[in-house]
């Protein structure tokens, strides 16, 4: 299982390696500080707003963000940064625009976010499991994803 484990992990960051070198050079270039982890994937943080998307962004193997660090965020990127390996960059883009789109950019509704997990990735609300929320808005999240978002 182990070697199992590190086969993906090293899959992941050469399938993903061509976008995370983009990032990572749109990161220094905006100041980033730069923390690899022991499965390749690379935390990108202290950007100023503007520079990423939501309350983050992850580009292959490397997430993009202002302060939203830590265990659950992580998770949920590195959720992210599968779908660019199993995908593909080109067509994982494509498809997570389309969904958006379809879905109104509600992230409950978003078929990337939930695989990457809803509470993981800081959306408040509890669902329901068919896309609707259980009460109160669907487009609320945690007041600190809502503070740091560039959006």
């Amino acid at each position: 299982m182990v070697d199992a484990r590190r086969a993906w992990i090293v899959f992941r960051a050469v399938r993903n390696l061509p976008v995370s070198v983009l990032a990572l050079g749109w990161a220094r270039a905006h100041g980033a500080t730069f923390t690899l982890g022991d499965d390749l994937f690379v935390e990108a943080s202290g950007m100023p707003r503007g520079t990423y998307g939501r309350g983050g962004t992850t580009l292959g193997n490397v997430w993009l963000h202002g302060d939203l660090g830590g265990p659950a965020r992580r998770r949920h990127e590195l959720k992210h940064a599968d779908q660019y390996a199993l995908l593909g960059t080109v067509p994982f883009l494509a498809l997570y625009g389309l969904n958006a789109l379809v879905t109104g950019n509600r992230p409950h509704r978003n078929v990337f976010e939930r695989w990457a997990g809803l509470a993981d990735g800081g959306y408040e609300r509890a669902y329901d499991g068919t896309g609707t929320a259980a009460s109160g808005s669907d487009r609320t999240r945690t007041a600190r994803t809502a503070t740091s978002s560039s959006a």
